[in-house]
């Protein structure tokens, strides 16, 4: 039986979908996962930027996509559930259809199944349906440009809208792929063709960004409110911003990151190398590469990678090249020494698996100091080791099982006293304020941030109900946070804080949290940047 093109594609994504619906569905988290996916989840009912939800730039475009899906679904954590699964699954399929026309239908099926296996691709796809979308809409703008760079020409219009939609859902897309784009309408060398491409991603992004300034009601704040949110993430990351040595954290994280996935088979390089003349045009093949990796690789190293997803964009052109290269080391292999090697697709499979041993391996964390000189190959050694660890699936599984035992654990400690009970939230505390607040509405956190912490530009404390603020304590410290008389304080902090917060007061532990039970006529007490008054 023959299927027309369109039904074949149709079927192509289906079974693509249902293939990651049967490996990730059994893993995903009965909660949300993240900040993030709080930050996201409060957009479905109230879309407000300026008060993170979700966090700047706002991500228009996904807002609207999930809040459609939530009509159907009902509750975020099922809405996200499901975007997971189907951009991964669209996502995969996408790189299939690229493979195929780049190189051939094995090394497109290749380079979608070492997207599947990828360990930051697998973790991501089952913590955050937003930052699928750098995997997806990165293989689709590819798609077009290279079907346009090919003689189809009309496919550059339709890179054009990809490129500024996709913008909508991350705005950073713009800037990683615009030099494909630009490339292509270089290698089109039409007028028209280009004032017409032009015209699209003009209107495209538009249409996003005049959504979000309307929906937002932020006017002339969205400008200010968003810069500030970029220098916040990137000032102790970008080399360009601060030369110290927090610049080799960030480099050392982008090829980590990005290259993980391509150590099963990073080997083939050579072999295939050699074996490049099999591919019509290789060169041009090569360049489409080079020009759709380079640029975001070069941001992620220079400037700013938050977490290993932030690298799915150029995860993606690497699978190509993966796929390629392995097809092309099999063919060569098996035609000088092992025949039956191609028919086998044994060097596939190895890469396949290695990826997998990748993210579900159980490998030992470097309990050193992150912050201590740079010590040679002992330093690298552990980045390596940590970078293997945040795309893991241990990871995955610790963040969810210590969010479970923080919540629960505050449930116990608040119902098994008469006291007033109050929740204070510090650096590297798990679960994340924001989750506390979004699970437990009724309770008070007070949120503190210290000037040196990650991405805390000066020190501050916010008194949370729900997502509003009942108080914010700014400027110069000390902030006289009153506390309730006799109070129940429950600490939700990082292990690194619990003993100077001990020598300043007692501190009893319930599970993961440490609590205080203050006497009635307790006095005040300092800490840090903060002092707690009883009243």
């Amino acid at each position: 039986m023959r299927f027309s093109p369109a039904l074949r594609t149709a079927l192509l994504f289906g079974v693509s979908t249902l293939l990651v619906a049967a490996s990730r569905f059994p893993l995903m988290p009965e909660r949300l996962y993240s900040f993030d996916s709080v930050n996201l989840a409060l957009s479905l009912d109230d879309f407000d930027p300026s008060r993170s939800q979700p966090q700047p730039p706002g991500y228009p475009l996904f807002v609207l996509e999930a809040r459609l899906v939530h009509l159907f679904l009902g509750s975020p954590e099922q809405t996200f559930a499901f975007l997971e699964i189907l951009i991964s699954g669209l996502a995969v399929g996408m790189l299939y259809l690229l493979g195929k026309r780049m190189f051939c239908p094995w090394a497109g099926m290749t380079a979608a199944a070492l997207l599947f296996a990828n360990p930051a691709f697998w973790y991501y796809s089952l913590t955050s349906p937003l930052r699928l979308h750098l995997a997806l809409v990165s293989a689709l703008v590819a798609y077009c440009c290279w079907r346009a760079c090919s003689g189809e020409k009309r496919y550059f219009l339709l890179a054009s809208l990809a490129l500024g939609l996709g913008g909508g859902f991350r705005p950073e897309l713009l800037m990683f792929l615009f030099p494909l784009w630009a490339w292509t309408a270089w290698k089109c060398r039409e007028a028209r063709l280009l004032l017409k491409g032009c015209s699209l991603l003009a209107v495209a992004v538009t249409s996003w960004v005049g959504f979000l300034a309307l929906a937002s009601g932020m006017g002339g704040r969205i400008l200010p409110s968003f810069s500030e949110y970029v220098f916040a993430q990137t000032q102790d990351t970008s080399m360009l911003l601060d030369a110290s040595a927090s610049w080799r954290r960030t480099a050392g994280r982008a090829v980590i990151w990005t290259a993980l996935g391509t150590v099963p088979w990073f080997w083939t390089l050579p072999l295939a190398w050699k074996a490049r003349g099999s591919w019509p045009d290789w060169a041009g093949r090569v360049g489409f590469l080079a020009v759709w990796f380079l640029p975001g690789f070069l941001f992620h190293f220079f400037v700013h990678i938050g977490d290993p997803d932030h690298a799915l964009t150029t995860i993606a052109p690497l699978c190509v090249l993966g796929g390629a290269c392995l097809v092309a080391t099999e063919r060569r292999l098996s035609w000088k020494w092992v025949p039956e090697l191609k028919e086998r697709g044994l060097l596939i499979w190895i890469a396949l698996l290695g990826n997998m041993f990748l993210f579900f391996g159980q490998f030992s964390i470097p309990q050193r100091n992150a912050d201590a000189e740079f010590r040679g190959s002992l330093s690298l050694s552990d980045a390596v080791r940590i970078g293997i660890y945040e795309s893991s699936y241990a990871r995955f599984r610790w963040i969810e099982q210590m969010a479970d035992l923080g919540l629960e654990g505050i449930e116990k400690l608040r119902s098994s006293t008469e006291r007033p009970v109050l929740v204070l939230w510090a650096r590297d505390g798990e679960p994340v304020w924001r989750k506390i607040c979004y699970y437990l509405p009724s309770q008070r956190v007070y949120v503190l941030e210290e000037k040196g912490d990650p991405t805390v530009s000066a020190s501050q404390a916010r008194l949370f109900e729900a997502n509003q603020v009942l108080e914010q304590h700014t400027g110069t410290p000390p902030f006289r946070l009153p506390v309730p008389k006799g109070a129940r304080l429950i600490w939700v902090i990082g292990a690194n804080l619990v003993s100077p917060l001990n020598q300043v007061i007692p501190l009893q532990s319930s599970s993961n949290l440490y609590y205080t039970d203050l006497p009635p006529d307790a006095p005040s007490f300092r800490w840090g940047s903060f002092e707690f008054v009883p009243e």
